[in-house]
């Protein structure tokens, strides 16, 4: 399970994830946990640090800028720039030769190429569609890109799919059919397959007939 938001609060024991790994500490990310979990959870650092009281057992720090195995599965955490309370990373997982990467609050990708290369699935920040949210504080970015922007960062490094999930509401409100047209259209303008997430989604990724399944 990648990031437990507070909705997930007194529910983790039905739901019986072998692992968690967070993104960052904003309690829809993270608030799930303030009961604790009966599974190892995966985390920075400056994570743990925000997140010091929560009774987690099983505490596990991701290792910055090195591969962490979970099961079959190769996680590397990347710096994004998003909150200076709550230092975000992304996720690039990989598994039998094919490659995710999962950003679901970012206003910037500090190494872009190092984290996008070879991806073929990016799953990205679906706060807002083309109006930039992002702002500069203290000398860092913070905040969220916008879908438009992402889907740039995906011809740059050649990413042929996205999704877009973490929804703000200028989707959640207005006509689904009509944001999910217009995100189609924005990504065939960058030569990507995008389309908003939505829950129980399941896709089959990778170049392989092995490749495993993502749900949403």
């Amino acid at each position: 399970m990648i990031d437990c938001g507070s909705d997930w609060l007194h529910q983790l024991n039905s739901l019986a994830p072998t692992a968690i790994v967070l993104t960052h500490a904003h309690p829809d990310h993270a608030g799930g946990l303030a009961a604790g979990a009966q599974c190892p959870v995966h985390a920075t650092i400056e994570t743990w640090a925000a997140l010091g009281r929560f009774p987690v057992e099983a505490k596990r720090t991701i290792p910055p800028g090195n591969p962490l195995l979970i099961d079959h599965l190769t996680f590397k955490a990347f710096p994004v720039e998003h909150s200076l309370l709550a230092p975000a990373v992304g996720l690039r997982i990989c598994a039998e030769g094919s490659c995710i990467f999962y950003a679901p609050d970012v206003a910037e990708i500090l190494d872009r190429r190092g984290a996008l290369s070879g991806v073929d699935l990016y799953i990205g920040d679906g706060a807002t569609v083309r109006r930039s949210m992002v702002r500069r504080r203290n000398g860092a970015l913070i905040g969220h890109a916008s879908i438009a922007a992402q889907l740039g960062w995906c011809k740059d490094a050649a990413v042929r799919q996205a999704i877009f999930t973490h929804c703000g509401s200028q989707i959640v409100r207005d006509k689904s059919q009509e944001m999910e047209t217009l995100v189609r259209r924005l990504g065939r303008e960058h030569g990507v397959a995008a389309r908003i997430a939505y829950d129980g989604l399941q896709l089959s990724i990778g170049r392989k007939p092995s490749a495993g399944t993502l749900s949403v």
